[in-house]
């Protein structure tokens, strides 16, 4: 399965010196990196195995269709 069009805040400064570093867009760094994660499994060591449920604040929900 392929994800495709998510929007991620990301440091602009560091990715754009890595990227030229090593000669290629900011956007294959990004996807590069991101194959790699999850070609080699590196969630776990990356994050922790505990719950991102803990670390992750609530997400902001549109105003205009709020629960009443």
């Amino acid at each position: 399965m392929t994800i495709k069009n998510i929007v991620i805040p990301l440091e602009i400064e560091y990715l754009q010196q890595a990227a030229k570093h090593r000669g290629v867009s900011r956007t294959r760094l990004v996807r590069l990196l991101m194959e790699r994660v999850v070609k080699d499994e590196l969630v776990p060591l990356i994050l922790g195995n505990e719950s991102l449920q803990k670390q992750e604040e609530g997400q902001q929900r549109y105003r205009r269709f709020r629960n009443s």
